[in-house]
């Protein structure tokens, strides 16, 4: 198993009660930056976040529903949704004049200002908070 699955079955073996700390996936305020380095930015971490939802969902259940993936190109602003139980969490870059910037946005998040994932660790906080502000089903995972 990967880090990440052991991080998930963790989270799913676990009763959090309501006073938990969940996890906050490290954010900055977003950045104008050549139209290239956001494209190319913006695939990273699709790429990267299509694997960390196919470890997550080898490790729920198969009476569980599982994480979905789908990407939109919405105007000038391409992205992608992460969906699980009735929340999602958004990864977006924005296009315009020569430029783009990153945004996520998702509960738990600061979204009153523009927002990027700090970096790709940002990613498995993400998923993670997803997973556990979803009603999660607690069970021993195997």
């Amino acid at each position: 198993m990967t880090p990440f699955m052991l991080r998930v079955a963790d989270a799913l073996g676990s009763d959090y009660a309501d006073d938990v700390d969940l996890p906050v996936p490290e954010t900055r305020p977003s950045k104008y930056r050549p139209v290239g380095k956001g494209n190319d930015i913006h695939v990273a971490y699709r790429g990267l976040t299509e694997q960390l939802v196919c470890e997550a969902n080898a490790m729920l259940s198969a009476e569980d529903d599982h994480m979905t993936l789908v990407d939109e190109i919405v105007g000038n602003e391409m992205l992608y949704s992460v969906y699980y139980r009735g929340r999602a969490a958004v990864v977006s870059t924005v296009f315009g004049e020569g430029t783009a910037y990153g945004r996520v946005v998702a509960d738990g998040l600061d979204n009153s200002e523009p927002r990027e994932l700090a970096g790709p660790e940002s990613v498995e906080d993400l998923l993670l908070l997803l997973l556990m502000e979803s009603d999660t089903p607690r069970h021993p995972s195997h």
